[in-house]
C-alpha cells in the first residue's frame, strides 16, 4: 500500500503529478496560471517573488480549472489578510528561523522537529519528527494556548511554503514537503481527544489554504494507538489524509528508503547521512553549541542528531545565556 499509494504513476491518476515544472505547461495553463496571478492581487494577496509556485498547486488541486481554483485563491487571500499569513511568509524569506518562532521554545522539549532541505526521489523536501520519550498529554497541553499552537501551525505551513516555493523556483519543477515521523514508544497513554481537540482548528488548514503542499507523510514504528488517533483527526484533515502511511514496527526498517535516496535518510533509519549537514542545522529549534540533543531528546532522532553535531558548551551570558536555560539548553 505504501508504494502503490505513492507511486508517481498514481498521483497523476489522481490528478496531481509527482513531477511538473513551469517549462512544460501547456498555453492553456500558462494562461490560466496569469489568470490566477491577478486574481489573487485583486484580491490583496501579498505575492512575493517565488508566489506563482503557490498559485500552481491551487490550479493543480482544481485540475487546471480556474473558475474552481478562484473560488479558493480569493478565500485564501482573504483569510491571510485576517490572520497574517503574509506577515509571516515575509519574516521568514527575511531569515526567520524555527527556533524564533512564538512559543516553540516551550513547545520544542514535547516533540523534537527537524526541518531541512534533504530531497526524496521526487524532489521534496523531508521534515523529521520523533516524540518518543519526551511527549507526555498533559504536560503538551499546558505548554502552550489553543491560540499559541493555532499560530505556532501558521508558522510551520508557511515555513513549508516558503521553502517549497523557493526549491521549486530553484529546481524547476514542483517541491512538496514530506514528513517521516518516528512513531516508537507512542501507546495509548499519549492518545487523548484533547489533544486532538486542542489540534482541531489547524486540521483543515492545509487543505483548505494550502493545496498540493504535501508529499507523502510516514509514520513508521506506530503501534495500534496511532491508528487510534489518525481516526480521531483524519475526517479534519481533507484531501491531504490520502497521503499518510502508518507502518508497524515489522514492516518500517528501511521504509523510507523507498522513495528517498540513503544519502537523505540517517543512518539510524537505515540510510546513509552520517549528520544533518551544516546549512540544515540552523532549522534546529535550538542552537547545538547551547543545547544538548542527546539529554533533551533520548530517541533514535535525538541520538544520531547528538553524535554529528558539537558537543552543548555552558551557557555564555554575553550570548544570552543564563538563568532561563536548563541542563539540557532547553528553555524554560
Amino acid at each position: 500500500r505504501w508504494r502503490r499509494i505513492h507511486d508517481p504513476a498514481h498521483r497523476e491518476a489522481m490528478g496531481e503529478p509527482a513531477a511538473i515544472s513551469l517549462d512544460t505547461l501547456t498555453e492553456q495553463q500558462q494562461e490560466a496560471l496569469a489568470s490566477a496571478r491577478l486574481i489573487a492581487k485583486e484580491a490583496g494577496w501579498k505575492l512575493d517573488e517565488f508566489s506563482e509556485w503557490t498559485l500552481l498547486r491551487f490550479l493543480l488541486k482544481h485540475r487546471w480549472k480556474l473558475s474552481a481554483a478562484e473560488k479558493q485563491i480569493r478565500s485564501t487571500a482573504a483569510w491571510r489578510a485576517e490572520v497574517g499569513a503574509d506577515a509571516i511568509r515575509a519574516s521568514i524569506a527575511a531569515g526567520l528561523q524555527p527556533r524564533d518562532w512564538p512559543a516553540m521554545d516551550r513547545i520544542c522539549p514535547h516533540v523534537l522537529l527537524a526541518f531541512t532541505n534533504l530531497p526524496t526521489d521526487d524532489g521534496d523536501r523531508l521534515t523529521y519528527v520523533d516524540a518518543n520519550d519526551v511527549f507526555e498529554v498533559d504536560a503538551f497541553l499546558n505548554c502552550a494556548t489553543a491560540a499559541e499552537i493555532f499560530v505556532i501551525n501558521l508558522y510551520v505551513l508557511e515555513h513549508a511554503s516558503y521553502h517549497n516555493d523557493r526549491r521549486s523556483a530553484a529546481t524547476g519543477r514542483l517541491c512538496r514537503w514530506s514528513t517521516h515521523f518516528d512513531a516508537r514508544g507512542i501507546g495509548m497513554r499519549h492518545i487523548s481527544v484533547r489533544v486532538a481537540w486542542k489540534f482541531r482548528p489547524c486540521l483543515p488548514l492545509a487543505d483548505n489554504f494550502y493545496p498540493s503542499l504535501f508529499g507523502f507523510m510516514l509514520t513508521v514504528n506506530a503501534a495500534k494507538a496511532m491508528a487510534v488517533f489518525w481516526s480521531l483527526v483524519s475526517p479534519f484533515v481533507g484531501e491531504n489524509a490520502k497521503q499518510v502511511a502508518i507502518l508497524d514496527t515489522e514492516s518500517s526498517p528501511g521504509a523510507l528508503l523507498s522513495r528517498a535516496p540513503a544519502s537523505s535518510v540517517p543512518t539510524c533509519y537505515g540510510g546513509s547521512l552520517l549528520r544533518l549537514p551544516v546549512d540544515e542545522v540552523s532549522r534546529l529549534p535550538a542552537p547545538p553549541e547551547r543545547f544538548d540533543y542527546g539529554a533533551a531528546y533520548p530517541n533514535e532522532l535525538g541520538r544520531w542528531l547528538a553524535s554529528g553535531l558539537p558537543a552543548a558548551a555552558l551557557p555564555d551570558p554575553a550570548r544570552g545565556g543564563g538563568d532561563e536555560v536548563g541542563e539540557t539548553g532547553i528553555s524554560r
